[in-house]
């Protein structure tokens, strides 16, 4: 009998402790249940989206305009008041880049520029980022001592020419501003034609490919403007050749020249008007 119940008692022991292992397992089991929805929405879940890294805008290059300007009085510095442009505005002279402050190294004369007003009035427009002037006009000057046969200053373009090239610079433009001296001696317009084509065909030759702009310019004090020689200036332009028409002067009357012949500060600032007009 005591067997018995010691056999019994053993069996129900090992019975609870089957029971308990079992009980285990399934509580684990539901355990897992639980986390495996958890688990599956993690892997799931579309994840927070990225903001897009902006893509840095490329700099634009910086539109520099670099002009060779010549001719006579009103290309120099004779204008009533002088100027200092903008920082962006400059002349090259000598090898060198200067700040644009009448009067231009380059050119002759003691006053004031169109070009000073012109180079602001250009960034104004928008037109460039930087302006490089390389003054040579001379004062009173024909057309005959601008050609190479005469050399009498057609030698300050070559040089001007050759430093802007060793400077690794290159012309954008060039902007002629002359006649009134030929209007007054009344110089047979084919004679002008004849020696500004020579001009231009010598400036070719050192490697300047630059369209030229010519303005209509024959009126000066006194003197009456030119029919002549208005005709011819305007009938050079050829855009085959690179030439390009440039303001008309003789429009701007006695009220925009302080001395009957050189701009005045109104004449000045209207001047370079018209040429941006032109060159846009």
């Amino acid at each position: 009998m005591k067997c018995d119940l010691k056999h019994d008692l053993k069996h129900n022991s090992h019975i609870m402790r089957l029971m308990l292992r079992l009980l285990s397992f399934a509580l684990m089991f539901v355990l897992m249940l639980s986390l495996i929805p958890a688990r599956a929405d993690a892997l799931t879940r579309t994840p927070p989206a990225r903001r897009p890294r902006a893509t840095p805008t490329p700099a634009r290059p910086l539109r520099t305009m670099v002009a060779l300007v010549f001719g006579q009085s009103n290309a120099a510095n004779f204008g009533e008041t002088r100027l200092t442009a903008d920082a962006r505005v400059s002349v090259f002279v000598n090898g060198r880049l200067l700040p644009a402050a009448d009067p231009l190294p380059g050119a002759d004369g003691v006053g004031g520029s169109v070009w000073t007003r012109l180079g602001n009035d250009l960034l104004t427009a928008g037109m460039y980022d930087r302006v490089v002037f390389v003054p040579v006009a001379v004062g009173g000057t024909e057309i005959a001592d601008w050609t190479p046969e005469v050399k009498k200053h057609f030698e300050r373009v070559e040089k001007a020419v050759r430093d802007v090239q060793a400077a690794g610079l290159q012309f954008t433009h060039l902007l002629w501003h002359q006649g009134e001296s030929d209007a007054y001696k009344h110089i047979d317009p084919a004679s002008y034609r004849l020696r500004f084509m020579n001009m231009l065909k010598r400036i070719r030759e050192l490697g300047v490919t630059a369209p030229i702009y010519v303005a209509v310019a024959t009126r000066c004090g006194p003197y009456p403007e030119n029919a002549d020689i208005r005709w011819v200036q305007r009938d050079l332009v050829n855009h085959d050749l690179g030439i390009w028409q440039g303001p008309d002067t003789d429009t701007l009357g006695a009220e925009f020249r302080f001395d009957g012949c050189h701009f005045s500060t109104q004449g000045l600032a209207a001047h370079a008007q018209m040429w941006v007009s032109f060159l846009k």
